[in-house]
């Protein structure tokens, strides 16, 4: 579970984006920062192993400058506990061959081996360790995504054409070199903010993330899933991703939901945000969702992730004075300080 963030407007760009970042990233996050951002023909790209704070002390990253950007805040389980996953290349965004595009991903790709089987005679996997033998699972679609794109395909199209071929979770974010201000963002069932405001637009993975534009802006909703959503300056177009999948409709039921987290924290003393989800895996949340355990992991199989609903509970229960939120640092992929979000009974 990464975390995300996209801007075009006039605000500057690498501190805003890099702040929704630093909000966002200790609820899952902090193992590598990049950002992509697009310079006429060219995007400049800075990325690194790290979380934001760490990130900008080590490179120039806050001095990338520009009207339109992606970034990213990874969180891999193999970088968590092993450094020889956590390389500079690991981290997002992911260029295209040519360089033209730029690409984040939220989620893992879970069928990414066949897929790179197909592509690597004709395309350069820079996230390639021989180390580990492995590649980052995301750099599959920057080059699906080129490769329909040069067959002529809209960049709308060529995402529905890549998604119909993923399995897994998966929140897709690219910029193009021949479409300035302009972001496209694939989602199947990852987290998803717009904000849209006069003469500019943002999106984050959590609502938190915006924080820092909250008073600014005009409007603020959550896209449907299975969605392109293309972003310029003064619109949002939003299409069908994949018209062969069907949208669950899960509805949290806040009182069971409220009760078991709750109850999980008492047993714990204090817990980070990601093990408190897991905690209630699969009885509970198919408890709070209403639906069976096998029916919630078939739904998480299916790439199903209801994690904004869950944030935002926690969010909820600390704002009513009822938890107490706090960042819980620790060693991971390589680097000393990565922030988590924990929690405890008030």
């Amino acid at each position: 579970m990464c975390q995300l963030a996209a801007y075009i407007g006039d605000r500057p760009i690498a501190s805003l984006l890099l702040n929704s970042l630093e909000i966002q990233e200790p609820l899952y996050g902090g193992h590598a920062t990049g950002m992509g951002v697009l310079n006429e023909n060219h995007i400049d790209v800075v990325k690194t192993p790290g979380y934001v704070s760490h990130v900008k002390n080590i490179t120039n990253i806050e001095k990338l400058t520009g009207t339109c950007a992606i970034a990213h805040s990874r969180y891999s389980d193999n970088a968590r506990d092993n450094v020889d996953y956590n390389t500079a290349e690991m981290a997002h965004p992911f260029l295209s061959d040519d360089g033209k595009i730029a690409l984040m991903h939220n989620g893992f790709i879970a069928n990414y081996k066949p897929l790179w089987d197909e592509l690597k005679d004709s395309h350069t996997f820079r996230s390639y360790s021989s180390i580990v033998n492995h590649i980052t699972d995301s750099e599959v679609a920057v080059h699906m995504l080129s490769d329909a794109v040069a067959e002529g395909m809209t960049m709308t199209e060529a995402f529905q054409h890549v998604a119909s071929r993923l399995k897994g979770t998966f929140l897709l974010g690219a910029i193009h070199v021949d479409e300035p201000e302009t972001v496209y963002i694939a989602n199947w069932y990852q987290p998803c903010y717009v904000a849209v405001g006069r003469n500019e637009v943002m999106f984050t993975s959590s609502r938190r993330g915006l924080r820092e534009v909250w008073d600014e802006i005009d409007r603020v909703f959550q896209p449907p899933k299975n969605s392109v959503i293309k972003l310029t300056r003064n619109d949002v177009e939003i299409n069908v991703l994949d018209k062969s999948r069907s949208i669950p409709q899960l509805s949290l039921n806040q009182f069971t939901a409220e009760k078991l987290l709750m109850e999980a924290i008492e047993k714990k003393g204090s817990i980070d945000v990601r093990r408190l989800f897991y905690e209630l895996l699969p009885e509970g949340w198919g408890k709070v969702f209403g639906i069976t355990p096998e029916e919630f992991k078939s739904h998480r199989r299916d790439g199903v992730y209801v994690l904004n609903p869950y944030f935002e509970l926690l969010e909820a229960l600390v704002a009513d004075g009822r938890l107490v939120e706090f960042i819980d640092p620790r060693s991971e992929g390589g680097v000393d300080g990565t922030p988590r979000y924990s929690y405890r009974l008030a």
